[in-house]
């Protein structure tokens, strides 16, 4: 797998998490104003006027949700499109060959820079690997969490 598709499936995943995270938070939000809203309703001693200030309160509410929601969402479009063009590919290939040659001047170098540069390359593959394998495997378990939350959606319609 490479970079560019690890990058994509965490930023799917991402997107995923934060759209039912919205969405829960919108429900409990919908929820708390009906509470709201019949409350004030019921208690005589609330006046028009005041209920008047609650809806503004609550459709101000609504509109920066709203808002703050397309604007993640205007955010996550434009990482699609950053990393669709191979932007970051090209940023990597070009970081690579710039790297390439300064090593192949190792002829040149003194040892003690050899060897750091050496070191460098191997710290910086180790982490790339470690990374590359957390990825993998953060993936791999949120599509069994997905697989099974979907089984026991299927099980509770039956």
């Amino acid at each position: 797998m490479d970079n560019k598709e690890i990058v994509k499936q965490m930023m799917d995943w991402h997107k995923k998490s934060f759209g039912s995270c919205f969405s829960t938070m919108v429900n409990l939000q919908n929820q708390a104003e009906k509470i709201m809203t019949t409350f004030v309703d019921l208690t005589p001693g609330i006046t028009d006027e005041g209920k008047k200030v609650m809806e503004q309160l609550n459709s101000m509410y609504k509109k920066n949700r709203d808002e703050f929601k397309k604007a993640v969402d205007e955010g996550y479009d434009k990482l699609e499109d950053l990393f669709d063009n191979d932007t970051v590919a090209m940023f990597q290939e070009q970081t690579r060959k710039m790297f390439d040659l300064f090593s192949a001047q190792k002829a040149w170098m003194p040892l003690d820079l050899k060897k750091t540069m050496d070191d460098w390359t191997a710290m910086y593959q180790k982490s790339f690997n470690d990374l590359k394998n957390q990825v993998d495997e953060n993936v791999k378990s949120m599509g069994n969490f997905y697989s099974s939350e979907d089984k026991q959606q299927k099980k509770g319609k039956k």
